[in-house]
């Protein structure tokens, strides 16, 4: 019997939009390197990289029908959640690869699930973690210790680097921050749209960081900073994004959620094919312990959410999924 032609599709559809999210999205930070390197100043190239991809987003959701009009009190929750997730946690992450390799930057954000997590076990009104979670949070903050440890012991490691790490983990904090403060504030605007006014709002305020810190002299268009600003504009923030949209609506959640854990690896192995950053010993032991900590974090199933006098019934508080 040959193969339903429908169902053929549908299964192509699925392997490549797989393939753009671990990819793609891993590819990110090496593009975020080569852009630094090019002499892209960090405001100036996320700010562009947003701004130009909140456009592109947003022509994209008005072409297939979408309206990308919102009402004021949506916009005001996706202007603060892009404040936090993208001015705090991604340009964070523009300055850390200024003193750290892209792979290192990429297993500290592979963190974020986990931040996500021990901040719902601690906030009232949010869904708990297992015994299992609870499990991947200490392995995988082991993991956090062990990319740490040469260096607090004096093996490598400089204070450029060190306060790239520390840069790293505060965008995480960020960015851990603004993912609470959207599951408590969800808004019913199309996702690209909320998301291309997220980038809009962020990438004017970069640009205005930028400026206000005197960074258009040193923005020197090269060819290389050119082509990292294009890729990480149509490449990181809008098909692999809506290739994120279109998984969730075409496949289980927990199956799309191992981007989580992949992601850092593709980074790793990126910077180390195509930019030589070194991988040791410490950076592969660090990596699994993360990777596997994540895992057990994301997969494993959760509590229901602790009532507290302070806080509103859990049943009146919508909680994403």
């Amino acid at each position: 019997m040959g193969l339903n032609p429908l169902r053929w599709s549908h299964k192509v559809k699925l392997i490549v939009a797989f393939a753009v999210l671990y990819v793609v999205w891993g590819s990110t930070y090496l593009g975020i390197r080569i852009g630094l390197q090019a002499a892209l100043p960090p405001a100036l190239f996320a700010g562009t990289r947003l701004a130009s991809a909140a456009v592109i987003l947003l022509a994209f959701a008005r072409w297939r029908g979408s309206s990308i009009r919102i009402p004021w009190n949506e916009f005001r929750v996706v202007s603060i959640v892009g404040l936090f997730l993208l001015v705090g946690g991604m340009y964070f992450t523009f300055l850390s690869e200024r003193s750290i390799p892209s792979g290192l930057a990429a297993l500290i954000v592979a963190l974020l699930p986990l931040w996500t997590a021990l901040a719902e076990y601690l906030l009232p009104g949010m869904e708990r973690p297992s015994w299992r979670g609870i499990l991947g949070l200490v392995v995988g903050f082991s993991g956090l210790g062990i990319l740490m440890a040469p260096r607090l012991v004096g093996l490598h490691g400089t204070r450029e680097e060190f306060i790239g790490i520390g840069i790293q983990i505060l965008g995480t904090w960020l960015w851990t921050a603004g993912s609470m403060y959207s599951k408590r504030h969800p808004v019913k605007t199309d996702a690209l749209v909320a998301t291309g006014y997220e980038m809009g709002v962020a990438g004017v305020v970069l640009l205005g960081i930028g400026t206000v810190v005197g960074e258009w002299p040193q923005f020197i268009l090269t060819p290389g900073g050119i082509g990292a600003i294009i890729y990480l504009s149509v490449m990181g923030s809008c098909v692999a994004f809506t290739a994120f949209v279109w998984l969730l609506r075409n496949a289980p959640a927990s199956k799309v959620m191992t981007y989580a854990y992949v992601n850092p690896v593709i980074a790793v192995f990126l910077g180390w094919l195509v930019l030589r950053e070194p991988v040791d010993g410490w950076v592969l032991a660090g990596m699994a312990v993360i990777v596997a900590g994540v895992a057990l974090t994301t997969s494993a199933p959760t509590h229901p959410p602790r009532l507290s006098h302070a806080e509103p019934d859990p049943e009146s508080v919508p909680i994403e999924a």
